[in-house]
């Protein structure tokens, strides 16, 4: 869908259905969201399967508003992941996080480094370690630039950070950051299932935006269905 699309969906008028609390959304504004995500991993998943050479699909990803406390749960916070961490600057600021389950993170690197599937069984070598961070580093690339271009403002997000850890620490990590320079209490989670063939790599793009930004990205979006 393109950015008529998504007017289409959040319809004009919803400023009064709109909740005043960031984690009680309306529908109209929960559905852009989705569909903000859903384009927005779209061009995510395509830049993956160009960089791994691997046909990957994508199911429509889910979009939830949370608390801070709450982010954590929703991502299996004792999984082992591998994933990047980056800081956002511009039209929306906070921080970002695209982190592959232990599993998905194994085959990815057996794609980009041409093993065999199953071949990889821990992330040790600065090699393995350079593979994921490239390959986070292009998803929230992408993503982002979707999302500016949509929304027709800046976003630039900082060289990457990589951590090979469990989930809840590496949100825990994210959530401190945001809330020591933004005070924010909410997370927008976007999850994606990423599948290739019979092997599934699945991850999470995860945004922590600051309270101010988080309300300007669904003004814009309200603008755009107004203008629309």
């Amino acid at each position: 869908m393109d950015k008529n699309e998504i007017s289409e969906d959040i319809g004009v008028g919803n400023k009064q259905e709109r909740e005043d609390s960031m984690g009680e959304l309306s529908p109209f504004m929960k559905d852009a969201l989705n569909e903000l995500g859903n384009i927005a991993s779209c061009h995510a998943v395509t830049a993956l399967a160009e960089m791994t050479g691997v046909t990957i699909n994508i199911e429509v990803p889910t979009v939830e508003v949370v608390t801070i406390g709450d982010a954590a749960k929703l991502v299996e916070a004792e999984r082992i992941v591998a994933g990047d961490m980056v800081k956002l600057d511009g039209g929306l600021s906070g921080y970002l996080q695209v982190l592959f389950p232990e599993q998905s993170a194994f085959l990815l690197v057996d794609a980009l480094l041409g093993r065999a599937p199953g071949e990889t069984k821990t992330i040790e070598s600065e090699m393995e370690e350079s593979a994921l961070m490239e390959t986070g580093n292009i998803l929230a690339s992408s993503f982002c630039s979707a999302i500016a271009d949509l929304l027709q403002f800046t976003l630039m997000p900082t060289p990457p950070a990589f951590a090979f850890d469990m989930a809840g620490a590496m949100v825990e990590y994210a959530i401190i950051a945001v809330a020591q320079e933004h005070g924010t209490e909410h997370v927008i989670l976007f999850k994606c299932d990423f599948q290739e063939n019979v092997n599934k790599i699945y991850g999470y793009i995860l945004l922590f935006p600051d309270p101010d930004s988080l309300k300007n990205l669904l003004s814009v979006l309200e603008s755009t269905a107004e203008m629309n």
